[in-house]
């Protein structure tokens, strides 16, 4: 079962306040979207804006009730709750186990550069993709535990939720589909080895994924793109990512074909 994010948003508001799911989806939507980009700052501080939400609305779902002032270190402190001095509806290991991701994302939000200026760090994208996965498991996390849907429905969304609101590529049936139409071959190879666990593929995979283009034009392409080192051939035949041609991804076919 697919479902947008408008969707999702409409989902969690029937479980928590309907600002923290639409700040939570939101956010978490353009984490993603401006990490893709190569934008490392907006990144960073939407997984602030993240950690906001979430934490608003777990203390709401543990406690029952609503805030929209307190920041996630007090409400932290609250879930943690290290003296037992009040009852709780979510479980103590599920408690601290997100303060601790939501700690170490409000931290670098405001510590590495995106909120103050540091005389040590920028943005970049080593700390955007901290962020970035650090805030995909919260997110999933918080489904788990929110969302009273059928369990399968809830299963299928966090396995979707990579692909919110971006529509570059669509998996259905463990099978992905480069949506961009009239992409170059070796565009569409960059983004399938990205997407792709380990960002590798066998050559057979990249042709079943690639349905629109002739095999001629595909082996070029790969020939091509191992000569510029974006891609490389392993021991048992399949072809890798580079960095290189992650940051041709990143920074260059992302951008252009997500308009």
């Amino acid at each position: 079962m697919s479902i947008s994010a408008a969707q999702l948003v409409t989902e969690l508001s029937t479980v928590v306040d309907a600002s923290f799911g639409q700040a939570a989806v939101e956010s978490y939507v353009e984490m993603q979207q401006r990490f893709l980009a190569g934008d490392w700052k907006p990144a960073e501080l939407d997984g602030g804006r993240l950690c906001e939400a979430l934490s608003r609305a777990l203390y709401q779902l543990d406690s029952g009730i609503v805030t929209h002032s307190d920041l996630p270190g007090t409400l932290c402190d609250l879930l943690e709750d290290f003296k037992k001095s009040r009852s709780h509806k979510l479980a103590e290991g599920d408690r601290r186990h997100f303060c601790k991701a939501i700690r170490l994302v409000y931290k670098f939000r405001s510590d590495r550069g995106p909120v103050h200026i540091s005389p040590t760090y920028t943005a970049n994208y080593m700390d955007s993709m901290l962020v970035l996965h650090v805030g995909k498991w919260m997110f999933a996390e918080f489904l788990r535990l929110a969302w009273t849907a059928d369990k399968k429905v809830i299963a299928d969304t966090i396995a979707q939720i990579v692909q919110l609101q971006h529509t570059l590529i669509h998996e259905l049936d463990g099978k992905p589909l480069v949506l961009a139409s009239g992409i170059p071959a070796a565009d569409e190879i960059l983004l399938l080895l990205n997407h792709a666990p380990a960002n590798r593929l066998s050559r057979g995979a990249i042709r079943d994924h690639a349905p629109l283009q002739r095999a001629p034009t595909l082996n070029a392409a790969i020939t091509k793109l191992i000569s510029d080192r974006q891609i490389r051939q392993a021991d048992n035949g399949d072809l890798a990512l580079t960095p290189l041609g992650q940051q041709r991804v990143m920074q260059e076919i992302i951008p252009v074909h997500s308009r």
